[in-house]
């Protein structure tokens, strides 16, 4: 199962806010919060957001790896390290 993607745009409480009915038992969160194109910092707002709304989630990509132009690879994944590693 995919990850829920988060749009780019969207760092605000009303979108993140259904999350607190969310009942996953014993399952793991991933959010699709990392997007090539703002980085770090976009990536930090959206899981700062998330954050006021759910307690445990791990980070994925929006939509995966494989759809991305071949010399954005290196940079998702490091992006994505640097937001993982913060959590």
């Amino acid at each position: 199962m995919d990850p829920p993607t988060v749009p780019i745009e969207r760092d605000d409480d009303a979108y993140f806010a259904p999350l607190e009915e969310l009942a996953i038992g014993d399952a793991e969160l991933y959010l699709g919060l990392v997007h090539r194109e703002d980085g770090v910092a976009g990536a930090a707002r959206r899981i700062e957001a998330a954050g006021r709304h759910v307690e445990e989630f791990g980070v994925a990509t929006e939509c995966g790896i494989g759809r991305a132009p071949q010399d954005a690879t290196e940079d998702i994944f490091r992006t994505h390290v640097a937001v993982a590693a913060g959590r």
